[in-house]
């Protein structure tokens, strides 16, 4: 389920909710609180925000903090088109909260956990740059792109923490989860910083072909890719098929240069070196 290594020293819980949403506070005070103690992680009372000042203090707090491997729990409500719903009406868009999670990652060398009890939130998979960017998060778990209640996330998260803190072992988590409550697995996604490159990495011959700005603004950067594509005036036509066109015209050594140099960004191999023995990628993939 997770073929690489992970690590996590305390658990956050971020809540941005109404007074009549109990179910965050008695999945703190119930199971994670008491775990916690009883297994020795380190934990803290919900951080509670109501705008988006407090969100950015609440990412401050984990950035400053002396544990520098957190595991992330977001209970909020979530927008499909808006972001996270904070509760006084901000909006933090998802392309911003993934921002927010880079910046915790990166801190922490490519170990942020995050499960998220937010309608939506598997949009924080949605549009991820792996070029001149790190990943936001090792290990997501995220409910798929519906609305979901507040009565299964409870219940998802009740087993799972239980199971999580117990063990530290997410893949124990889930398959406890999957043991007592099969009925949950349809609501949520599990994502992991392989596929999440594997996906992004496969939408940039299309987003080329479509003229996306920032994409062509960075093939253009690579001297190789110069020389190839750009003086040989390719057509936007002529990128047809998507990747193996665009590996045609713009040549395979060219392709494997830009596609390494994403690799090593988006995995942090350059300032965390081990990262190279935890996600074993090949320096050529033509």
């Amino acid at each position: 389920m997770v073929a690489f290594d992970y690590r996590f020293d305390k658990i956050f819980v971020l809540k941005s909710l109404g007074d009549s949403d109990t179910y965050a506070d008695a999945l703190y005070d119930e199971v994670i609180e008491p775990c916690c103690k009883k297994y020795g992680l380190a934990t803290e009372p919900p951080i509670n925000i109501l705008d988006r000042g407090d969100w950015n203090k609440a990412i401050e707090k984990i950035l400053e903090d002396e544990h520098v491997h957190p595991f992330v729990h977001i209970e909020c409500h979530g927008d499909r088109d808006k972001g996270l719903e904070l509760r006084l009406g901000d909006y933090i868009p998802w392309n911003e909260l993934i921002d927010d999670l880079r910046k915790v990652n990166i801190r922490s060398g490519m170990n942020l956990i995050v499960t998220m009890a937010t309608c939506f939130s598997i949009r924080t998979a949605f549009n991820i740059k792996m070029y001149n960017q790190a990943a936001p998060y090792l290990i997501s778990l995220t409910s798929r792109d519906e609305k979901i209640k507040s009565e299964i996330t409870y219940a998802m998260y009740s087993i799972f923490f239980d199971e999580l803190i117990k063990t530290k072992n997410l893949h124990s988590a889930l398959k406890r989860v999957e043991r007592e409550r099969p009925d949950l697995a349809q609501y949520f996604v599990l994502l992991t910083v392989p596929f999440l490159f594997e996906k992004a990495w496969q939408g940039i011959p299309k987003l080329y072909k479509d003229g996306d700005d920032a994409i062509r603004q960075f093939f253009h950067s690579f001297p190789e890719f110069q020389a190839t594509v750009i003086k040989s005036d390719i057509s936007k036509e002529e990128f047809e098929g998507y990747r193996d066109g665009f590996v045609r015209d713009c040549n395979a050594d060219t392709f494997n240069v830009i596609y390494k140099r994403c690799r090593d960004e988006f995995f942090m191999y350059d300032t965390f070196p081990e990262n190279r023995q935890r996600f074993k990628l090949p320096d050529r993939i033509m």
